[in-house]
């Protein structure tokens, strides 16, 4: 019994360091993970988990309207379920990046697993779009100990504010708040268009597009405005 335990104890503690440990010292200490940029008077709104057929359009609608651009972290299976609105993004002069093929979490995945996910992605961008993406972010922002090698050539991507914008339980009102006090030089919001993932409301997108309508003007009257990864980052 005390051998099992000891055994049970060493597989936690493996599976602890893949996961969970190796995650929070990428974010707080590795340079190559990208937690903000650092443009004047400008961020990036980036959204993860789309395209949904319904909801990312009426965002691309709300963007084109107020001038801004965005970076779209895109589900593989669904990109290719929905390429024309893959190609609406790139025609208005937002961006398209990987999130997984399938909306599933780096902590389930071996590193080869890992990688495939973010391969088939990264090719149905490009077969889409005919452009090749630069930036990857995990579905939930979750890394393992391989997240980093496995993820080359792109670049790893989380977050300045994440916004619980997947749940119904974040008001309006709330989530306006929100992203206005996060507002500052550099800054990269996460936000989603698209609640038919796990754990998310499937109607909090209306929630997040009512928000949105309320926080573009107010982003353009205190001067700033939404650019692309790409931009913020000055990638060629």
């Amino acid at each position: 019994m005390t051998r099992f335990f000891i055994v049970l104890l060493f597989v936690l503690m493996v599976i602890c360091v893949y996961t969970i440990i190796s995650q929070t010292l990428y974010r707080r200490y590795h340079s190559s993970v990208i937690i903000k940029g650092e443009k004047k008077h400008k961020i990036a709104i980036t959204f993860d988990d789309g395209p949904h057929p319904v909801y990312t359009p009426k965002i691309l609608d709300l963007f084109k309207l107020h001038e801004m651009k965005a970076t779209f972290f895109i589900v593989g299976e669904l990109g290719e379920k929905h390429p024309s609105i893959l190609n609406r993004m790139i025609d208005e002069g937002h961006e398209v990046a990987i999130h997984h093929h399938r909306h599933v979490s780096a902590w389930t995945q071996t590193p080869w697993q890992l990688k495939r996910q973010i391969h088939q992605c990264a090719q149905v961008i490009k077969k889409v779009t005919n452009q090749k993406p630069l930036f990857y972010r995990p579905p939930w922002g979750h890394l393992n100990m391989s997240s980093l090698s496995m993820a080359k050539p792109y670049h790893l991507v989380i977050w300045t504010g994440i916004f619980q914008d997947w749940t119904l339980k974040t008001t309006k009102t709330a989530l306006v708040q929100k992203l206005m006090r996060k507002v500052e030089d550099g800054a990269i919001f996460v936000l989603h268009d698209n609640g038919d993932t796990p754990g998310a409301d499937e109607k909090a997108p209306e929630m997040t597009i009512a928000a949105l309508e309320e926080f573009l003007p107010y982003l353009k009257q205190q001067g700033y405005e939404s650019i692309t990864m790409q931009q913020l980052m000055n990638q060629s």
